[in-house]
């Protein structure tokens, strides 16, 4: 049976295999444009990466790919796009900022899907910090060798029970989180200036999450980093000294490493 389309009533219409929108994991706003490069990589082609564009709401779609047809009616359901099972496993997607904001991603997504998948991008340590934001900049090695980077570690910044920022280490172990400072401490409201100045100063720890079989030549899915086993910090080795608690003041760089040492080094 064969269809004419009518000109202003019918149009085809072709569903993605995937899309994905980017934002920032400081202050959640969406991330497109030339300097932001998304790959889908094919598992069976992995030398022939497609580079996805984003529409005009920033969302990196894929479109096609060798082998699945997609150019079926708009009552189509996304998991009609390919034979069941799906192929699961085929298809990465790798992501890098050519200006230097963000961490090097890599995403293994479930598809086709109907909906959108929405992925946060991590501060790298070449972004500038954004004005009235705190960071704190910190460079992982390995307790058993020093000149080996603790990459794609996990790093959580906590006061208290509440997270005041997160994200991941990369290639290099070098890690760059950046946040909001917290509320002031509660205190007299008519104190000296030692005494108002003491209410923004507090008492942070930081935390990791790192599997000794990364290497920097190997990206990890985004979602099996928070998901790594938690490993102590040490301040310093030989004798090993755990990481204590940092002190975060406002208008002072956070610093987690303690001199001679430029490092944080992970107990592997």
């Amino acid at each position: 049976m064969s269809l004419t389309l009518s000109p202003g009533a019918d149009r085809i219409v072709r569903p993605a295999l995937l899309g994905v929108l980017f934002h920032d994991a400081v202050d959640g706003k969406p991330v497109h444009g030339e300097d932001l490069v998304v790959e889908a990589i094919d598992a069976r082609r992995p030398d022939q990466p497609l580079r996805l564009s984003p529409s005009r709401s920033g969302v990196y779609g894929l479109h096609t790919l060798q082998g699945v047809h997609t150019l079926l009616g708009a009552s189509t359901s996304p998991s009609d796009l390919v034979d069941s099972p799906p192929p699961t496993g085929r298809l990465s997607v790798r992501v890098r900022d050519r200006s230097g904001r963000y961490v090097e991603a890599l995403l293994k997504p479930s598809w086709p899907s109907p909906d959108i998948l929405r992925v946060p991008l991590h501060s790298a340590i070449t972004r500038p910090v954004p004005l009235a934001l705190a960071s704190l900049k910190v460079d992982l090695r390995r307790r058993s060798d020093s000149t080996l980077p603790a990459c794609w570690a996990w790093l959580t910044l906590r006061l208290g029970s509440n997270v005041l920022a997160e994200g991941p280490a990369d290639a290099q172990g070098r890690a760059h989180l950046v946040f909001p400072l917290p509320k002031p401490r509660e205190g007299l409201p008519h104190g000296s200036p030692a005494t108002a100045q003491s209410l923004l100063d507090w008492s942070v720890t930081l935390q990791a999450r790192w599997h000794p079989d990364r290497r920097p030549d190997t990206l990890v899915d985004w979602v099996e980093l928070p998901a790594q086993p938690d490993i102590p910090l040490l301040q310093a080795v030989a004798p090993d000294a755990p990481l204590a608690p940092l002190s975060l003041q406002a208008g002072v760089p956070l610093e987690a490493h303690r001199p001679p040492s430029s490092f944080v080094f992970v107990a592997d």
